[in-house]
C-alpha cells in the first residue's frame, strides 16, 4: 500500500505543480485583485519586420533596411518562385527566392547580413529588371 501511495504522489505532484503555473497564453494582469508585474519582453517580442516593398517601387531607389531583417518584395500571388535577383556584393545582401516550401508560400526577397551598401537587381516573370541599391543600417 505505501509503494501505491509513492507512485501515486510521484504522479501527481507534477500535474500539481503544473497546474499551478501559468501557460504562455494566459494573461498573468488578470487574476488575483493585487495583480501581477507584466513580464519582461525577450529578444523575440523585439524583432522587427521585414521590409516590403514592391519591385515597382524599387526601380532607381536607394532602400534602407536594418541589420537582422531583411527586404520582402511584394509581388503577385503565384508569382512567388518566378523572381530572380542578384547583388553586387553577397556579404552584405543575398537574393533569397521564393515560392512554395513545406506546405507555406515565401515571397521572395533579400536578406541582409552585413551593414554597407551594395546595388541590386530584381527580375520578374515577365523578364522586367529593376535596379536599385541596398544600403543595410544597424538602425
Amino acid at each position: 500500500m505505501k509503494r501505491i501511495s509513492t507512485v501515486a504522489l510521484a504522479v501527481a505532484l507534477p500535474l500539481v505543480v503544473a497546474g499551478c503555473t501559468p501557460t504562455a497564453s494566459e494573461d498573468p494582469s488578470v487574476g488575483g485583485p493585487e495583480g501581477s508585474a507584466a513580464p519582461s519582453a525577450s529578444a523575440m517580442d523585439q524583432m522587427l519586420p521585414p521590409t516590403t516593398v514592391t519591385p515597382a517601387d524599387l526601380e532607381g531607389t536607394d532602400v534602407r533596411v536594418i541589420r537582422g531583417t531583411s527586404l520582402v518584395l511584394a509581388v503577385p500571388d503565384g508569382t512567388e518562385a518566378d523572381w530572380t535577383g542578384t547583388t553586387a556584393d553577397v556579404a552584405i545582401a543575398e537574393f533569397s527566392p521564393g515560392g512554395p516550401s513545406e506546405g507555406a508560400v515565401f515571397r521572395p526577397g533579400f536578406i541582409v547580413r552585413e551593414i554597407g551598401t551594395t546595388d541590386a537587381t530584381v527580375t520578374g516573370p515577365d523578364g522586367t529588371t529593376v535596379a536599385f541599391t541596398i544600403t543595410v543600417t544597424e538602425y
